[in-house]
């Protein structure tokens, strides 16, 4: 029989699967890996989880799920190469973003591709090497068909989805360097994947920290279509309705969304946050002028999380060396006093972080 949940049963099952109690040194997110970006988000959705301080020296960055900047679990890389390697020749079509009538480019199919673009990442990667020179030297190795002329800079290189979707199974990483991101060879490479390790461990683990959901939104999550998720939709889920809606989580996970009970807490977490990327958007902010504002095309705000819910979005700025500057937009006409209080002891946690002595809050 059809389990029935509601939307505020899901949203606490959430908080709790991601961490956000802070009752784990390493929360279980850390499955599906934290993204970065250049305002530093993998470090505050752990320190939004976590009470200590927060490092995430050890943790290993690669690109992985739709070719984004993630970290990682030291040792954990080959595991994700394998997982991420597609499902079949329709899959790598579109992860690699080809138009549905293309099926050959200079001759080979799209799973023969993605190898050529990992076996020259694995050729051209064998030390420290910045973006640009690796881009420059992979160009060389790939038939015309796989370039594009870049106004921009330019010249005429690789493309960059299949260029980062290539450099994990061919060995590669990432870290931060004096002159920017560098790419590196893993310690220890490991052959490149002929087929996916695990076909089901990707859907499993997005099923168990922001589902229950569909396989529409399984595939947005890994950038593919939701066919090529339905052809490898596991037998081992469990069938629920949130608020009517048809939508699966694992088996073994029912019992604590069923159980869910209310949670109290405040959080703010950054742009990326792995809490947001749940691609039901619906359920996560029902207001459409208010998910409109909080998932832009770029520059997106961090999410004010209030007892399990959405409850406004905030961005912050560097004054001086001294200050942090955090503004809040709530999206709620009254802002309670205690929740204000709440915000600031946020908002200090950021800054200490960031390494910054103060703290401002400003509701707007």
């Amino acid at each position: 029989m059809t389990k029935n949940v509601s939307r505020d049963q899901v949203m606490w099952y959430r908080v709790r699967q991601h961490g956000l109690l802070r009752d784990s040194e390493e929360p279980a997110v850390l499955d599906i890996g934290l993204q970065d970006t250049q305002t530093g988000s993998a470090q505050l959705a752990l320190a939004a989880r976590t009470t200590g301080p927060v490092s995430l020296e050890g943790y290993e960055l690669a690109w992985t799920l739709r070719g984004a900047p993630y970290y990682h679990r030291p040792g954990e890389l080959r595991r994700w190469a394998g997982e991420l390697w597609p499902w079949s020749d329709t899959d790598a079509r579109a992860r690699l973003m080809w138009p549905k009538s293309r099926t050959v480019t200079d001759g080979l199919n799209a799973l023969e591709t993605y190898r050529l673009i990992a076996e020259s990442m694995r050729e051209v990667v064998t030390k420290p090497m910045t973006k640009g020179a690796a881009s420059a030297a992979v160009t060389k190795l790939m038939p015309a068909g796989q370039l594009k002329a870049c106004p921009a800079c330019k010249s005429t290189h690789i493309y960059e989805q299949p260029f980062r979707l290539g450099a994990l199974p061919g060995g590669v990483r990432l870290r931060a360097g004096e002159t920017g991101l560098l790419l590196e060879p893993l310690s220890k490479r490991g052959p490149i994947p002929t087929k996916s390790t695990n076909p089901h461990g990707l859907v499993h683990r997005y099923l168990r920290f922001l589902g229950p959901a569909t396989p529409s939104e399984v595939a947005k999550w890994l950038d593919t279509s939701t066919a090529n998720v339905r052809e490898i939709w596991p037998d081992d889920l469990a069938e629920v309705a949130v608020d009517g809606r048809r939508a699966w989580l694992p088996s073994s996970n029912v019992d604590e969304l069923l159980e869910s009970e209310r949670v109290e807490l405040v959080r703010l977490l950054p742009a990326m946050d792995p809490f947001l990327q749940a691609r039901d958007r619906d359920l996560l902010v029902p207001d459409r002028a208010e998910q409109k504002a909080l998932w832009q095309i770029l520059g997106n705000p961090g999410a004010l999380l209030v007892d399990g819910q959405i409850g406004g979005m905030w961005r912050s700025r560097l004054v001086g060396r001294k200050k942090l500057e955090v503004t809040v937009t709530s999206f709620d006409a009254d802002v309670d006093p205690a929740l204000r209080d709440d915000v600031q002891a946020e908002a200090d946690r950021i800054a200490e972080v960031r390494g910054v002595p103060t703290a401002v809050v400003r509701f707007a």
